[in-house]
């Protein structure tokens, strides 16, 4: 998921995905895995237990709002009001809050995964051997 895109938002808006500067979207990377990187994880770890946590932590983290809001920034939301470049106004009215979150989520990865597409290949019999031990 390296070119631009769109998709559908739970309000019926589109969002446009636009790529970002590499600076920036490394930045995005660096903080997601260093607010995550204390969340355990072992042979006990119950999967939903984990959700929660990704969720919590991603969620409630300051520092990922603020790198998410810089890529934000070159992405474009498509509502009744047109085409607007997304800032702190876009989701303002009480329709497109529901978008927000689904916005985060859908920018996060759009801007992460090309940095780790070959990884996960490279590792995907490790990853399969730690998410096998969660179930």
């Amino acid at each position: 998921m390296s070119k631009p895109s769109e998709m559908k938002l739970p309000s019926g808006a589109t969002l446009k995905l636009n790529i970002v500067p590499f600076a920036e979207a490394r930045e995005l990377y660096q903080i997601v895995l260093e607010e995550l990187k204390g969340i355990p994880i072992s042979g006990k770890t119950e999967l939903p237990a984990l959700y929660k946590d990704l969720f919590c932590t991603g969620f409630a983290s300051k520092r990922i709002e603020a790198a998410l809001w810089v890529c934000f920034a070159r992405m474009q939301y498509v509502d009744r009001r047109g085409a607007l470049k997304i800032d702190d106004q876009t989701f303002e009215p009480i329709e497109a809050r529901d978008d927000y979150m689904t916005a985060c989520m859908e920018v996060g990865k759009f801007v992460i995964a090309p940095f780790v597409k070959s990884l996960y290949a490279r590792y995907e019999q490790h990853f399969k051997e730690i998410l096998g031990d969660l179930s």
